[in-house]
């Protein structure tokens, strides 16, 4: 063999090893540094989306430009609430119409493929769209996945560079990117969602049993779907590619599974880069990964299928189902509809990232009266009123980090969820070590009790 062709085995060779080198070495770092990734990095509370900045969670959503709803429209025809968009506008009525004979003529897949189809506007036909996509999908939850998946089709885009040529080196399958219509589609829920809980929080009588079961359920498709979309959005930038799926001989870019708990997984290969060279960026690794988003559970939490999915052997697993028995306890004492969002390596069962998705519950949850039911609004009036001066617990306050001037209100009860975590891992200490008490108690109604003296 000619020098000059071992010259350039030999290199290759050596570019080869420092490939696998450098992969080994990234799994690795991975592997250690996953811990951080057990962070809630988004949590949603009452249709808004808090990111985690390192420090405390801040508020990212502005919603502008809602039409009012009378009390009288039923939050869960979507055919209403998008009638009330549409008044006065000519465009928008038109399109409403048009709609509705593609619903009628043809079916509810046909009309969420027809909008999605068409590029995005920023105007108001755009959000009236986009609402009856969000509505059509939570109204489809109950049957399964497959509008759900329709609409995923939607959100990606094959990935170019500038002028049209690749800025990676393709290995086989197709790369996509998401698109805008994952956030305009975010955007619809976050307002569906709104509704849905100025509703539910204004409700001023108790439905019957089947009525109440099916506000709960729309309640809770409308905050899993947020919270998918919410998650899609905000994890996994890079690009994945389309693969077939069990027996399934169909491509997808991102499938959806919904499971006997209510669960609904998204399974993707995602490519990562391992050279970047200016705006050339080389993809060669990929990572098998499942983003799991837990069922809602009203007034309590089902954590306990966790160690399922992902490894016992690593750190980040018990450090996370630490944090979500955090997540429970809140759930269960604050009467709180809460959920989470897990995403792991299916090949090493590592955790890839988290967010959690928390709303109140309200006296409509009760059909059988209001004197029996706790609601999420009496929790907290409970223990501000317990915390503050003359309340039950009131001696322990500055102990456990409650401020009487900075009360814990609806309002900033998302940006302030790692505040009342720690106020409540205090009051576990405390009211359990010393005195015996159940720390529960805390947003009970004891406002018949003589305040709480510390032992001498």
């Amino acid at each position: 063999m000619k020098l000059e062709y071992k010259k350039r085995i030999y290199w290759l060779l050596r570019f080869i090893l420092i490939i696998c080198v450098f992969n080994v070495l990234t799994c690795m770092y991975e592997v250690f540094t996953s811990n951080y990734n057990v962070i809630a990095n988004q949590i949603i509370w009452k249709g808004a989306r808090y990111n985690w900045d390192g420090n405390r969670y801040s508020n990212i959503d502005d919603l502008e430009n809602l039409s009012e709803l009378p009390k009288e429209c039923d939050i869960r025809d979507i055919w209403e609430v998008a009638g009330y968009y549409s008044e006065n506008d000519t465009e928008c009525e038109s399109r409403l119409r048009e709609l509705e004979k593609i619903y009628d003529e043809q079916g509810e897949k046909q009309v969420v493929e027809n909008i999605l189809e068409h590029d995005l506007g920023d105007d108001k036909k755009t959000r009236m769209e986009y609402l009856i996509v969000a509505g059509i999908l939570t109204k489809d939850l109950n049957k399964g996945t497959e509008l759900l998946n329709t609409a995923l089709d939607y959100c990606f885009d094959r990935d170019f560079g500038v002028l049209g040529y690749k800025r990676y080196i393709d290995i086989g399958d197709r790369l996509y990117r998401k698109n805008e219509k994952v956030e305009e589609i975010i955007k619809a829920f976050e307002i569906l969602s709104k509704y849905t809980v100025d509703y539910m929080s204004s409700a001023e009588k108790i439905l019957d049993k089947d009525s109440r079961d099916t506000y709960i359920r729309h309640y809770a498709g409308i905050i899993q779907l947020f919270q998918t979309f919410s998650s899609i959005e905000y994890f996994d930038n890079n690009l994945i590619s389309a693969k077939s799926y069990g027996r399934d001989n169909k491509k997808y870019i991102i499938r959806a599974v919904k499971s006997d708990s209510n669960d609904i997984s998204l399974y993707y290969r995602m490519y990562k880069s391992f050279i970047k060279l200016g705006n050339v960026e080389v993809y060669g690794r990929y990572k098998n990964l499942n983003m799991r988003i837990n069922g809602l559970m009203i007034g309590s939490l089902d954590d306990s299928d966790v160690i399922d999915y992902i490894s016992l052997k690593y750190l980040s697993t018990s450090t996370f189902i630490g944090r979500l028995y955090h997540l429970k306890s809140t759930s269960d004492i604050f009467e709180l509809c809460a959920g989470y969002t897990l995403v792991y390596d299916t090949d090493i069962h590592l955790i890839e990232g988290t967010a959690y998705t928390v709303y109140p519950t309200y006296k409509i949850f009760d059909y059988h009266g209001y004197k029996d039911m706790v609601d999420t609004k009496d929790a907290i009036r409970n223990f501000n009123t317990n915390f503050s001066k003359g309340g039950y617990l009131s001696e322990l306050a500055n102990e456990v980090g409650y401020d009487e001037n900075n009360p814990v209100t609806e309002e900033n009860f998302g940006e302030r969820l790692i505040d009342i975590f720690n106020m409540e891992y205090k009051c576990y200490e405390i009211l359990g070590q010393e005195y015996g008490f159940d720390f529960e108690c805390i947003t009970l109604d004891l406002s018949g009790e003589e305040p709480l003296k510390r032992k001498e």
